[in-house]
């Protein structure tokens, strides 16, 4: 029903009030999934942090205790600086790092020996670093080079050698730590983003059919479509989820098991994008239909058959079954209840398109059409059996 392709992406918000809306987001999902079920999605963020502890700690006993190293704690620094979110991504960004210090020392050391220590040779290592940061592509937030340049001009060039020794240090404990010691496998994450966004997808669907059986207005009609829209934007962080679990097994010796696996996320990426924007062209033809446009009865449409609203309930049903079978393997009660909310959508589709069928105004017909139309689409993107997207399942033993 919509075809804009919607509003610009939204702003994020201050950093308190995205730190608010996510402990919120976190709260909602541990009551719909329950303590148990969250606490073993979340054991692989778990690991890696305790991972990360243990390697900044081996780090720091190591350049204290073994090497005698003047400032231990850059080792460890060295090693957060390096760890990244896959080994792929670990093993390039320690070389992004050495890499970095050794032109910030190296510019030092010729800066200062050319021209002497003054403001001039400051600002000239500053800007000299940030070009070249963009010169050897290095990421946008690595200020390596000028850091390593300014504390070399400050601590004289011994420093930059020992900040080499210690960089090189941390960053060979972080990517061991990384590819040696339960490399990430960002592949349950992805299923947990799929599984949250599909989870949201579902209570919009419940409070649309909520709505409709009360006194919904237009207010409630554009709150509606507004919430669609971010879920749609929201869709750019499940595939940004799903290629990130397809990073993480990069270097797997065993990556080929993890291959049904990570097919299986990207159809469910797809199918969330489809049924999506089904459910926002719903939304959009429910706000055309209150607010009166291109002919439309307006508020005295507003009394829509019970029917509608029991097709939402089904799909909402149908949105939080299809996520839950993205955790894990899938438990085939979420299957056989997806199963009944396909075929109670179905029953409710025959019901809906009775009540629809005595409609003689033109533009309002159209609307009911596009609606029905809508239902049984993000019904059949979620068929197990005869939809387009059955990888998006996990087989069931």
């Amino acid at each position: 029903m919509e075809t804009d392709t919607g509003r610009g992406r939204e702003v994020a918000g201050s950093p308190l009030e995205r730190v608010v809306s996510g402990g919120a987001a976190a709260l909602s999902r541990v009551r719909s999934m329950g303590v148990g079920r969250w606490l073993r999605m979340e054991r692989e963020a778990l690991a890696q942090t305790v991972k990360v502890t243990v390697a900044c700690s081996v780090a720091w006993w190591l350049a204290a205790y073994v090497l005698k190293v003047d400032l231990p704690v850059l080792v460890p620094i060295g090693v957060l600086l390096t760890v990244s979110a896959t080994a792929y991504s670990t093993l390039v960004r320690g070389g992004q790092q050495i890499l970095a210090v050794v032109a910030g020392v190296g510019a030092a050391t010729v800066l200062i020996w050319l021209i002497g220590a003054n403001v001039v040779t400051l600002a000239v290592l500053v800007v000299a670093g940030l070009v070249l940061t963009r010169l050897l592509n290095l990421p946008a937030q690595n200020v390596q080079i000028p850091i390593t340049a300014l504390l070399v001009f400050a601590l004289g060039s011994t420093y930059g050698f020992a900040r080499l020794a210690d960089v090189l240090l941390g960053a060979a404990i972080g990517i061991a730590a990384n590819l040696l010691v339960m490399p990430p496998r960002y592949v349950d994450k992805a299923g947990k983003e799929l599984c949250g966004l599909s989870a949201e997808l579902a209570d919009l669907a419940e409070d649309m059919s909520h709505g409709l059986r009360g006194d919904w207005d237009r207010d409630m009609a554009g709150d509606w479509l507004e919430r669609a829209r971010a879920l749609s934007q929201r869709l750019e962080d499940t595939e940004e989820a799903a290629d990130q679990a397809a990073e993480s097994v990069r270097l797997s010796l065993r990556r080929r098991r993890y291959d049904r696996r990570l097919r299986q996320l990207a159809e469910a990426a797809t199918a969330l994008d489809h049924a999506c924007h089904q459910l926002r062209g719903i939304a959009r033809g429910l706000v055309d239909l209150i607010a009166g446009v291109r002919g439309l009865p307006g508020e005295r449409g507003a009394d829509l058959p019970e029917p509608l609203a029991d097709e939402l309930a089904a799909l909402s049903r149908v949105f939080r079954d299809f996520g839950m079978l993205q955790v894990g393997r899938g438990r085939s009660e979420d299957l056989e209840d997806l199963y009944a909310a396909l075929d109670d959508g179905e029953h409710q589709q025959q019901r809906l398109a009775m009540a629809f069928h005595p409609t003689r105004h033109t533009e309002l017909r159209s609307l009911q059409g596009a609606l029905l139309d809508d239902c049984a689409r993000i019904r059949h993107e979620f068929d197990p059996d005869t939809g387009p997207h059955r990888a998006a399942f996990p087989r069931q033993d």
